[in-house]
């Protein structure tokens, strides 16, 4: 699968999830880190508006939706100006992670809702670089196994299920959505990575173990 048809599956994931949430034709969008743009081109037709930001301007597609520049985890906008924020694959890459939890709350709208989806700190292959444990071992570590393996630094900063609602906590009331997901693959769009684990095993166990050892997460963030 090329990357514009994955992107594009999951643009309709996102878009399939947040419908549940928001009435999303009349809803302002910002999308967090929007990398190639594939994500924020999909919801051009599925919102009333739609706002790109990144500290680079990488972009594939550029029609139909508005794109600012910026420089680190500050959003340039004010306050309560979104019905609705898009995180997704984000916050493992931004340096103060904090920060961009905290912008994410201010720029929503008080009734406004987050998507924010991350992998999973102890999945066992890292997302980004394919090599087993890295991102479970301290940073340390994880930067010389790279540096052996692939001649690269390691500046991702994954999270654990509990480091990263344990952060989340203090603005948002969470929805963790990856178990309905899991349940409804073909509703939400599901990506391969999550079918290797049976939806009888999860939906039984999703509160114990099994949420720990999930390749990423997908939550609702509700602004308190």
């Amino acid at each position: 699968m090329n990357i514009i048809n994955k992107k594009y599956k999951k643009s309709m994931k996102i878009i399939s999830i947040l419908s549940e949430f928001k009435d999303l034709p009349n809803s302002r969008v910002l999308d967090v880190g929007c990398g190639k743009g594939l994500i924020s081109k999909t919801f051009v037709n599925n919102c009333r508006e739609i706002i790109s930001v990144d500290i680079e301007d990488k972009r594939l597609t550029r029609e139909g939706y508005k794109f600012e520049l910026v420089k680190d985890e500050k959003l340039p906008f004010e306050d309560n100006s979104f019905d609705i924020v898009i995180s997704n694959q984000v916050i493992e890459h931004v340096n103060n992670q904090d920060i961009h939890i905290n912008e994410v709350c201010r720029v929503l709208k008080k009734d406004g809702v987050c998507y924010l989806a991350t992998p999973n700190r102890y999945w066992p292959i890292e997302p980004h670089y394919y090599l087993p444990f890295l991102g479970a071992l301290p940073n340390k570590i994880a930067d010389i196994y790279l540096r052996i393996f692939q001649n690269k630094g390691y500046d991702v900063k994954l999270l654990s299920y509990n480091q990263l609602t344990n952060k989340l906590r203090k603005y948002f009331v969470i929805n963790d959505f990856t178990l309905e997901v899991i349940k409804n693959q073909k509703k939400y769009h599901l990506e391969k990575k999550y079918k290797i684990i049976p939806n009888v095993l999860v939906s039984r166990f999703y509160s114990g173990f099994i949420r720990y050892i999930l390749p990423s997460y997908i939550l609702i963030l509700e602004k308190k």
